[in-house]
C-alpha cells in the first residue's frame, strides 16, 4: 500500500471486490518505564517501554501475531509504539514493513494520541491527581508515585486516568478548549482512515487479503469506538456507548481492537470490531457503517479534502 494514497488499491479486474478482506489490528503500546501521562513541559510523555513491557509485548506477540501474514505495521512519533511492535513481531517470528509517523513521513494508518493543548493536558492531569493519591494512600501507604516500580505505577495511572477520560469523552461535540479537538472531532479523524479500510475491499482483486497492524495510544480510539460500535443490549442494537464501563473500560496497556472487513463471493460486506484485552478477554461489536461514513465526511469537510473513490466505496 502506498502511504497517503490508499486509492492505489483500486483495480479494474472483473472479480474485484469479491472474496476480499482487510484485517486491521490497533494495539496500545506496552508498559512505560514511568507511567506519567505528561512530561514536565505539559506535552505527552515520550517514555520508552520498561523491561517488563518488553517481555509482555513478546508474550502478546506470540499469541496475537504468530502465523499471520502481516503486510505493514505503523507507529506514531512516540518511540514506544515502535519498541512495542519490534518486541511483539520478533517474538512472533514475523517481520512486516514498519512505517513510523514523523515530521517528514506520513504513516497513513498510524493513530496518534489526541492533540490536546497544554491547558487541556493540565486539566486532564488535575482530574487524575486526587485519584492517584487516593489509590496510593490505600494500597501503597507512605510511598510517592515516582518511588513506585513500573508495575505499581501502571496500576495507579490506569485507575486515575479513567475519570479523566470520562470527563473528556462527555464533551461529545464540544471542545474542551479552543485548541483541543472535541471527542467527535477525534472520532472523525480516526474514522476518515478506517473508512478507507472499509471501502478498499470493494476495489481489491478477487481473493486478495490485507493484514495491517498499528500501535498507538489512548483517547483517540476510545472516542472513535464511542460513536461507531454497535452493541446488543437485550433485544436492542445500540450505536456507540455512554460511558467507558459499557465496554469494560478504556484501553489499558497492550489492549486493542481488531477491524475485520470482508466481501463475500457476491461482494456483500460485513464489518466487525473485536475489542481485545491483554488478558485474552474479547468483546465483539458490529461497525455501524452509516455513522462511520458520516464521521469521515465531517473530517473531510472540516479539512477541505476532495472526495475520492476510496472515500465513498461502491
Amino acid at each position: 500500500m502506498s502511504e497517503g494514497q490508499p486509492q492505489e488499491f483500486l483495480h479494474s479486474q472483473a472479480e474485484r471486490g469479491h472474496n476480499t478482506a482487510v484485517h486491521f489490528t490497533f494495539l496500545r503500546h506496552s508498559q512505560k518505564a514511568n507511567a506519567n501521562v505528561f512530561n514536565q513541559d505539559g506535552g505527552i510523555s515520550a517514555a520508552a517501554i520498561s523491561t517488563g513491557g518488553q517481555e509482555r509485548a513478546k508474550q502478546l506477540g506470540k499469541k496475537r501475531f504468530a502465523g499471520r501474514d502481516i503486510d505493514k505495521s505503523y507507529g506514531t512519533k512516540v518511540t514506544r509504539t515502535r519498541e512495542t511492535l519490534a518486541a511483539a513481531f520478533g517474538a512472533a517470528g514475523v517481520d512486516p514493513v514498519f512505517l513510523e509517523k514523523s515530521d517528514a513521513t506520513e504513516a497513513y494508518f498510524a493513530l496518534p494520541a489526541q492533540a490536546g493543548s497544554k491547558a487541556y493536558n493540565k486539566r486532564y492531569d488535575d482530574i487524575m491527581e486526587p485519584h492517584r493519591q487516593t489509590y496510593i494512600t490505600e494500597h501503597f501507604p507512605g510511598k510517592k508515585f515516582a518511588e513506585l516500580p513500573p508495575d505499581e505505577q501502571e496500576i495507579v495511572a490506569e485507575y486515575a486516568e479513567e475519570p479523566a477520560m470520562e470527563w473528556y469523552l462527555a464533551h461529545n461535540s464540544e471542545r474542551p478548549d479552543a485548541e483541543t479537538p472535541s471527542p467527535r472531532e477525534d472520532a472523525a479523524r480516526v474514522a476518515y482512515k478506517i473508512n478507507h479500510l472499509v471501502n478498499v475491499v470493494d476495489y481489491m482483486p478477487g481473493g486478495k487479503e490485507v493484514d495491517l497492524v498499528s500501535s498507538g495510544h489512548k483517547t483517540s480510539t476510545e472516542a472513535f469506538l464511542k460513536y461507531v460500535i454497535e452493541r446488543q443490549v437485550g433485544d436492542k442494537t445500540i450505536v456507540g456507548f455512554n460511558t467507558l464501563s459499557d465496554i469494560g473500560g478504556s484501553l489499558k496497556i497492550l489492549d486493542g481492537w481488531d477491524l475485520d472487513v470482508k466481501n463475500n463471493e457476491r461482494g456483500e460486506k460485513t464489518a466487525t470490531i473485536i475489542l481485545r484485552r491483554e488478558n485474552g478477554d474479547t468483546q465483539a461489536f458490529g461497525l455501524n457503517l452509516k455513522k462511520l461514513h458520516e464521521l469521515a465526511a465531517e473530517y473531510m469537510a472540516a479539512n477541505k479534502l476532495p472526495t475520492k473513490k476510496i472515500d465513498t466505496g461502491k
